[in-house]
């Protein structure tokens, strides 16, 4: 559907305001006093995106990288299919409507990915451990992955471990030289390794890993490449197939928008067969006999799935797809980077402040991570919600840090106000 007619349909838009074309320069980004209306198109318009959401005006919501907020136009979506469900109950669910939700997630992920190679299911950590219990391990063979990655990954990992004696060996990320992690993984590649399992923007510091020569270095080395994807899929456009990842998942309830409890599995074609369901029911198979112990799977991604399902959720997360995608990813990614460089470059002008994200720009995202010398970093959240601006702590890997996300319903006052409280907790 062109943009137009679907923001209009779903009535997004008043007074004809559309998104404009004017060119972006990442350059202009990292100018701290540059105004935010000279390179993000119409105010009236993102003014009008934030009206979709329920939240209050005075309520900074910078938490994304945690949850994202339902626009009305998906909760419409789900209680409406919720609503006709129930006029005439079924078990099942619609088998064309469920194949099109597959084919956008497809969309999101790649031009070149199939939506035989997606599976739906109940979040990103589901589908984490169909590939980590799926794929023909044995005892003594190695699995690399970051210790910034989020409990999803490492708990799954770990529980792997206990249970089939693989062996785990990480790598600390290089947030000075982001190509430093391709070098910082090949050192640990040895012949026992069989997967690299990473982030694709990390949970903790919003570091984007250099996929693509990741990707490389696995293919030539016959490793397995896995990617969890939870922060990057309705952020920015991406191209998991050119970056030669085996395995993808994502969380629907982020960036996409979508409702909770719905997830999607990237398996690549040619990998069907060597990832082994592992918890399997109505749906996964095609064709079985229990009397002659016959069972073949299904020739997709389906195999994955299993079990009634709430398809009320998904065809939100179908609405969330297509609200982001009519606004258009580029211009999601331009709104979101140009807000995180403002408060990024804001930063580092604020004494007793520590940035945790990467220095350099091509590897950071709309996450950005810091510290205040001598202040508990609770207690900074703490006084954030007081003063109505939600925040994420970040604990993991020891960083003891505050995380910022940005995505289409913040805006430059927003930062300017989160920079004020920063610096009224150092004076």
């Amino acid at each position: 559907m062109q943009r137009r007619h679907f923001i209009n349909a779903m009535g997004v838009l008043t007074g004809g305001v559309l998104l404009g074309k004017t060119p972006f320069s990442w350059a202009d980004a990292t100018n701290p006093s540059l105004p935010l209306s000279t390179n993000i198109d119409d105010k009236t318009f993102w003014k009008t995106i934030r009206e979709q959401f329920v939240f209050p005006h005075d309520y900074a919501y910078l938490n994304t990288g945690g949850i994202g907020t339902l626009p009305t136009m998906v909760m419409q979506r789900v209680d409406t299919e919720t609503y006709e469900d129930q006029l005439s109950p079924s078990a099942g669910h619609d088998h064309d409507k469920w194949e099109e939700i597959k084919k956008k997630c497809a969309g999101v992920l790649s031009p070149e990915c199939s939506k035989d190679e997606i599976a739906l299911t109940s979040t990103a950590t589901e589908g984490i451990n169909i590939i980590i219990n799926g794929l023909p391990l044995e005892k003594g063979d190695e699995v690399i992955t970051s210790t910034h990655e989020h409990p999803a990954l490492h708990i799954p990992l770990l529980n792997r471990m206990k249970r089939d004696r693989i062996v785990i060996r990480t790598f600390e990320p290089d947030l000075e030289n982001g190509l430093g992690n391709v070098d910082r993984i090949e050192k640990l590649i040895n012949k026992r390794t069989r997967l690299i399992f990473i982030s694709h923007i990390t949970t903790t510091t919003g570091q984007c890993f250099p996929l693509k020569e990741i990707g490389q270095l696995a293919r030539e080395k016959g490793i397995w490449f896995a990617v969890d994807g939870a922060q990057a899929p309705g952020s920015m456009p991406i191209d998991i197939v050119a970056n030669n990842i085996d395995f993808y998942v994502f969380s629907g309830h982020k960036w996409l928008l979508g409702p909770k409890r719905t997830g999607v599995l990237y398996v690549r074609n040619d990998l069907l067969d060597t990832l082994k369901p592992i918890t399997v029911g109505a749906y996964s198979d095609d064709g079985y006999d229990i009397k002659k112990g016959e069972l073949k799977f299904h020739p997709t991604a389906q195999r994955y799935e299993y079990a009634t399902q709430n398809e009320a959720l998904f065809l939100g997360l179908e609405t969330g797809i297509d609200f982001i995608n009519a606004i258009e990813l580029k211009n999601v990614e331009n709104h979101n980077r140009l807000l995180a460089e403002k408060f990024y470059n804001g930063l580092k002008e604020i004494k007793s402040v520590e940035i945790i994200s990467p220095a350099e720009i091509k590897y950071r995202s709309c996450m950005i991570t810091f510290k205040i010398k001598d202040l508990d970093y609770k207690e900074i959240a703490t006084h954030m919600g007081e003063k109505r601006i939600r925040v994420r702590v970040v604990p993991e890997a020891g960083l003891e840090g505050i995380r910022v996300s940005f995505h289409i319903y913040n805006n430059s006052l927003e930062v300017e106000r989160l920079l004020e409280e920063i610096k009224s907790l150092i004076l």
